[in-house]
């Protein structure tokens, strides 16, 4: 996130203050500090600031969040920063905001033709679901397999084997379950048959197989695997924040996007790829270099 709003900031030649996160004070400064050694007095460098404050602290905030200071203000984050940021907004001040997303797979009957086959979607889905160790909006963390309960068992018990692997974006293991998902967990361990669990809490990747989408959120490796009886049946579990839809095979997407659009899904890609969003693609349904910029007209 730090890496990407720099680049913004600098691709739009803006003057950009930076609120360092609480999960993460290094990235952001090391980038700017790097920056400024290689060029220092640049005119980029010199347009990025950074500083830490306690998110809602109104006391920094109600004097920072002003027209005549700034044009934008970016916030990503959960349904608390986004409503945090948009009580400062007013003629001349702008929210342009990354609201909290999810996002899901959907994997075809085709998966089963052979080992090999199954053997592939799984590495798609675990490559997806692992991304960032699953602490990104384009992480998978619901699997909708089309086919029976043994079919979509078999895919999880795959897919459990594939989560522990270490991948260019992804370590072999993340962080251990927290206390309060193993508690909902090991509830659902008693439900066999309806629900199964494969995996641990130690970070290496763990799957629950259900009949319905889970009420916790899947996060540190954990994926949520659902059986439908047809693809077209997981399109009613996405929505406006559902980011990225992850398809397998690949010509199952035509037959779907129309579908995943209306009901407001943002990208659909080919299983594996959610980590790969091109430069210059839209980001949540927007384009965010151009909302960054205020346009003029010389007519």
């Amino acid at each position: 996130m730090a890496a990407q709003s720099i680049a913004r900031g600098a691709l739009t030649k803006g003057v950009n203050l930076l609120k360092l996160p609480s999960n993460d004070l290094f990235s952001a400064t090391a980038i700017l500090r790097t920056m400024a050694k290689v060029a220092p007095g640049h005119p980029v460098v010199r347009s990025f600031s950074a500083a830490y404050w306690r998110g809602g602290d109104t006391s920094v905030e109600s004097v920072l969040f002003r027209a005549q200071f700034f044009d934008k203000l970016v916030a990503w984050g959960g349904e608390a920063t986004i409503r945090g940021a948009l009580k400062y907004v007013g003629p001349g001040f702008e929210l342009v905001s990354f609201d909290p997303k999810t996002s899901i797979s959907v994997i075809g009957r085709e998966a089963f033709t052979s080992d090999e086959t199954l053997a592939q979607a799984a590495e798609a889905a675990a490559t997806d679901a692992t991304f960032f160790n699953q602490q990104a909006c384009v992480c998978s963390r619901f699997q909708f397999v089309e086919g029976s309960d043994e079919d979509a068992d078999r895919y999880a018990a795959v897919l459990c084997q594939r989560l522990g692997i270490a991948r260019d974006f992804a370590s072999a293991g993340g962080p251990k379950v927290p206390a309060d998902l193993r508690e909902e967990i090991d509830g659902l361990r008693a439900l066999a048959p309806d629900y199964r669990v494969w995996g641990g809490y130690d970070g290496h990747g763990l799957v629950v197989r259900s009949p319905e989408p889970v009420d916790f959120h899947p996060d540190g490796k954990i994926v949520n695997v659902v059986p439908v009886a047809s693809l077209s049946d997981a399109v009613a579990f996405a929505g406006v924040a559902t980011q990225t839809v992850g398809v397998y095979p690949d010509k199952r997407k035509a037959e779907l996007r129309d579908a995943l659009a209306c009901a407001g899904v943002q990208r659909v890609v080919s299983l594996g790829a959610a980590g790969g969003m091109p430069p210059g693609m839209a980001h949540d349904g927007f384009y965010p270099l151009q909302r960054l910029m205020r346009w003029v007209n010389d007519e």
